[in-house]
């Protein structure tokens, strides 16, 4: 996981200008989305290369999003969503079961899929 944080970290900078692509996808949702797109790469490491654009897009979204507070608190946060992605919980304490797992990952699929990387200014727009 380090690796990946000095990946982003790097990335971060590049073209994370002033514009904000997608207005109305927050921060916390943004580090949800880097994480499912970790996740989903982890799980089937040959997805790797056609989810590369999704981790610069959500990258440089959570540069646009984030503030100096929000930067000290990256490596937390992005830990914490990458963790329930991996072992999902449906109640505190309270493990999901496999098909309630695949619900979660499905719904934040298609969060990251509609909400951002298909909306306006996305890398799939109109797709």
């Amino acid at each position: 996981m380090r690796a990946l944080i000095v990946l982003l970290v790097t990335a971060l900078p590049l073209r994370a200008e002033t514009v904000d692509p997608v207005p109305t996808f927050d921060l916390g949702s943004s580090i949800t989305c880097l994480a499912y797109t970790l996740h989903s790469i982890e799980r089937n490491p040959d997805n790797a290369s056609s989810r590369a654009e999704w981790l610069v897009f959500f990258s440089r979204l959570i540069a646009v999003k984030s503030g100096p507070e929000d930067h000290a608190a990256f490596e937390a946060r992005f830990a914490e969503a990458l963790d329930s992605l991996r072992n999902p919980m449906i109640d505190e304490g309270i493990a999901a079961t496999p098909e309630e797992g695949d619900e979660i990952l499905t719904g934040t699929a298609k969060m990251c899929w509609f909400q951002a990387l298909a909306a306006e200014g996305g890398p799939y727009a109109d797709q």
